[in-house]
C-alpha cells in the first residue's frame, strides 16, 4: 500500500473543499466560496488538524488517513481513505493527547484544568449539532467540543467555563482540557482555541424538551407538575455570582453606557434591514424604540455572562439539579463582542424568551389550542424563573429601561434568525416584538 499523500497536497485540499458544503456545520450554505488550506497541524503521519479558509470563514477540519472509509469518509485518494477524524477514535485520542499535554505538536498548546480527561476509548460523535462537532469519549465521562469556525482570540466557552471550574461552580460541568492553536494571519501570527473538553453529564434531561412537553400537556388540558423554573432561576443567579467572583465586575462608565446604547442602535438598524418585510408594519414603533434608548442613563454593573442563555443550553441532572452549558456566546455575534463584560440582564432576558419559544413549539404541534393558555403558561414560567433569580441575586425590575431594551434586542435578533433559517417559526419572536412595542394592545 502506497504512502498517503501529504495533507497540503492539492488533491487533499480539493477533496475537503468539495466535501465541506455537505456537512451540517458548514456556515456558508447556498453560497459559492473558494476554499483553500490556511494552515496544517500534523499529529503524525496519518492525522492532522487542518484550517481551511472559505470566504471569510476559517474552518477547522481534523482529518486522518485510513485503509477503510469508516463512518465518515471524505474521499478516496489513491488506495487510501481520507476521513473526518472526529469520527475516528484513534485520531480523537491523538487530539486529546495534545489537549492533555502528553503529546507535543508545533503551534498547538494543551491546557488541563485539573485531572486530565480519561482515554478516548470508543468515542462517538453527537448527532444533530450544527455549528460545532461534539464527541463523547472516556466511557461517557467527557464531551469534547470541536470549534468548526475558528476565530483569533480567546473563546469564552474555554475562558468562562475554565474560570467557573476553578471556582468550583456547581451548576456548570467542569472543563477538563482545552486546545489552543497558533497560525499565520498576514504578516503576523494569531492564536485561538480549537477544542474544549468538559465533564459529560450522563442520564440528564434536556431543559428545552422538558418545558416543551409540559407546555404541550398544558395545552391539551393535562395536569402535570412543571419543571422547577424557580430553581432554574436560582441556578442562573448562582453562576452569575460565581462569574463575578472569578472574573471580577466593573461599574459601567459613561463610555460603557454610550457603547452599549450604540450597540443596541446598530443591532436595531441591522434587524430592520435584515427583516424589513417582517417588521414593515412596526417601522414607526421601532423608530420610537430607538429614541427611547437615549433615556438609558447607566447600565449598572458589568461582568462576564453566558451570552446565549436559553433552555437548549441547560440540562437537568438525574438528581434534579440544573446545569448550564455552552458559554460560547451568540453564534451571529463577532467573537470579540462575546468576550466583553455585559449586564447580567442579557442572560435573564434570553431565558425569558426561551420559555416563549417552548410554548410556541407546543402551539405549532397543536395549532388549534387556545393561545391564551399558552400565554398564561409562558407568564407563569417567566415569573417563577424571575422569583428564583431574585432569591439568589435580588429582584429584577421589569420596568428598567435596560431590561426592556435587552428584551427587545433579543426578540429582534430572533426575528432575523428565523427569517434567515426557519420562516415557519417567525411568528414566535415577531409577536413578542409586537407586544413589546405595543403594550397597550395586549
Amino acid at each position: 500500500m502506497s504512502a498517503p499523500l501529504p495533507f497540503d497536497a492539492p488533491e487533499v485540499t480539493e477533496a475537503i473543499a468539495a466535501w465541506m458544503p455537505s456537512t451540517r456545520w458548514y456556515p456558508l450554505k447556498g453560497q459559492h466560496a473558494e476554499a483553500a488550506l490556511a494552515h496544517a497541524f500534523e499529529l503524525g503521519a496519518d492525522a492532522a488538524i487542518l484550517l481551511m479558509r472559505a470566504g471569510d470563514a476559517l474552518l477547522q477540519v481534523p482529518v486522518a488517513w485510513r485503509d477503510e472509509p469508516g463512518s465518515a469518509p471524505i474521499a478516496q485518494l489513491d488506495d487510501r481513505w481520507l476521513v473526518d477524524a472526529c469520527h475516528d477514535p484513534d485520531a480523537v485520542q491523538a487530539i486529546l493527547d495534545v489537549a492533555s499535554g502528553t503529546r507535543a505538536v508545533t503551534d498547538l498548546e494543551g491546557d488541563t484544568a485539573g485531572e486530565p480527561p480519561a482515554p478516548a476509548g470508543a468515542s462517538r460523535v453527537v448527532s444533530g449539532e450544527q455549528s460545532n462537532t461534539s464527541i463523547i469519549g472516556g466511557d461517557g465521562t467527557w464531551i469534547a467540543k470541536v470549534f468548526r469556525v475558528v476565530h483569533p482570540g480567546d473563546n469564552p466557552d474555554v475562558v468562562v467555563t475554565g474560570a467557573l471550574t476553578r471556582a468550583g461552580s456547581k451548576p456548570v460541568p467542569a472543563l477538563l482540557a482545552a486546545l489552543r492553536a497558533r497560525w499565520p494571519a498576514g504578516d503576523a501570527f494569531v492564536t485561538g482555541h480549537l477544542l474544549a473538553v468538559s465533564q459529560f453529564v450522563s442520564g440528564a434531561d434536556d431543559a428545552w424538551e422538558l418545558y416543551r412537553q409540559h407546555a404541550l400537556a398544558t395545552l391539551r388540558g393535562e395536569q402535570r407538575q412543571a419543571p422547577d423554573a424557580r430553581a432554574l432561576g436560582a441556578a442562573v443567579a448562582t453562576v452569575h455570582r460565581d462569574l463575578a467572583a472569578a472574573l471580577r465586575t466593573s461599574a459601567a462608565t459613561d463610555a460603557d453606557t454610550h457603547s452599549f446604547i450604540s450597540g443596541l442602535e446598530q443591532r436595531l438598524g441591522w434587524a430592520r434591514e435584515q427583516a424589513a418585510g417582517a417588521l414593515a408594519d412596526l417601522d414607526d414603533e421601532l423608530g420610537r424604540a430607538k429614541e427611547r434608548l437615549r433615556e438609558i442613563r447607566s447600565i449598572g454593573e458589568l461582568q462576564h455572562i453566558h451570552g446565549d442563555l436559553h433552555l437548549g443550553q441547560v440540562l437537568r441532572s438525574s438528581t434534579g439539579d440544573w446545569l448550564l452549558l455552552d458559554f460560547e456566546g451568540e453564534p451571529l455575534r463577532p467573537m470579540h463582542e462575546r468576550s466583553i463584560r455585559e449586564p447580567r440582564l442579557r442572560d435573564v432576558v434570553g431565558m425569558l424568551r426561551s420559555f416563549d419559544y417552548a410554548a410556541g413549539s407546543a402551539q405549532q404541534e397543536l395549532p388549534g389550542a387556545d393561545p391564551a393558555i399558552a400565554d398564561a403558561w409562558v407568564e407563569q414560567r417567566q415569573q417563577e424563573f424571575l422569583a428564583g433569580y431574585a432569591d439568589a441575586s435580588g429582584p429584577v425590575d421589569e420596568h428598567d429601561p435596560v431590561f426592556r431594551a435587552l428584551l427587545l434586542d433579543k426578540a429582534l435578533y430572533e426575528v432575523v434568525y428565523e427569517v434567515r433559517n426557519r420562516p415557519d417559526w417567525l411568528q414566535v419572536p415577531l409577536e413578542a416584538v409586537r407586544r413589546l412595542l405595543r403594550p397597550s394592545a395586549r
